[in-house]
């Protein structure tokens, strides 16, 4: 892990409200007003967002979120999870939780790897269904309400992203591929996009498929605990869209160390 800068970092939670979210001149949406708090009723669902080091994106993200979520009068609460940034991430979620009730927001001094920053936002959040995406934007505000509308119109018990046309060049694809054919001549998971996000579930369900990997196998340890219990999965087609700002830490190195660990996950695994 990179060296973290000195930085004073400090656990908390802050709220505040913002609403009536309009865009700007250049496309970003804009405060035009404030409304009162919703008091302790609990949100009909939770997202949580692991953040590190989104400073360019996080705060687009998070306004896009809540317009498309407002707009579709849904009750939400946005559970963000920065863990370990160094850069201005802190403050700028700071400052959004000040002005939104709705979210929830956690600064933690470490990093937590990819799964354990999402199971930080998932054991945080309130919501009668949970779910979580990331906060660059590779899937929409709309798509990632569309999955969630997708769980509560049909009869299953979580709902996720199957990504298509995905726009982050030929090398993911391929990786893409490599990994979720190696998954399913092993594990036989029938599921066509093991780290498609977001997934949202039923609240009731998430203590029994808690995963215990915290990198990124958490999103197929997450799916394997979810198949065991026979929960009903539906994946919907997204389209996945470019990163707009930092950058993707997928390198060939990085491609045999996942390999490394898939196959001692594969190894270890028992059903």
């Amino acid at each position: 892990m990179e060296k973290i800068k000195n930085k004073e970092f400090r656990s908390q939670q802050v709220a505040g409200h913002f609403s009536g979210l309009e865009p700007g001149k250049d496309g970003r949406a804009e405060i035009c007003g404030a409304l009162p708090g919703s008091g302790d009723k609990i949100p009909e669902v939770s997202i949580a967002i692991p953040i590190y080091n989104e400073e360019k994106g996080v705060e687009k993200t998070v306004r896009n979120l809540v317009r498309v979520f407002e707009n579709n009068k849904a009750d939400y609460q946005l559970v963000l999870v920065n863990h370990g940034s160094w850069d201005d991430t802190e403050s700028i979620i700071n400052r959004l939780g000040k002005e939104n009730n709705k979210l929830k927001i956690i600064n933690l001094p470490k990093n937590l790897g990819y799964g354990g920053g999402i199971m930080h936002g998932l054991d945080n959040s309130d919501g009668k269904i949970i779910g979580f995406t990331c906060a660059d934007e590779e899937v929409s505000a709309e798509d990632v309400y569309k999955i969630y509308d997708s769980l509560i119109k049909n009869p299953v018990d979580a709902a996720k992203t199957k990504r298509i046309k995905r726009k982050d060049g030929a090398f993911r694809k391929l990786t893409t591929f490599v990994f979720n054919t190696l998954i399913f001549m092993r594990f036989r998971l029938k599921i066509k996009d093991i780290n498609g996000y977001p997934i949202f579930m039923k609240r009731e369900l998430y203590p029994s498929v808690r995963a215990k990997e915290k990198t990124y196998l958490f999103n197929l340890d997450f799916l394997i605990n979810m198949t065991k219990k026979n929960y009903r999965i539906l994946e919907i087609p997204i389209i996945h869209q470019k990163r707009e700002t930092g950058k993707s830490f997928m390198r060939l190195l990085r491609i045999v160390e996942m390999s490394m660990g898939l196959l001692y996950y594969s190894i270890k695994f028992r059903r």
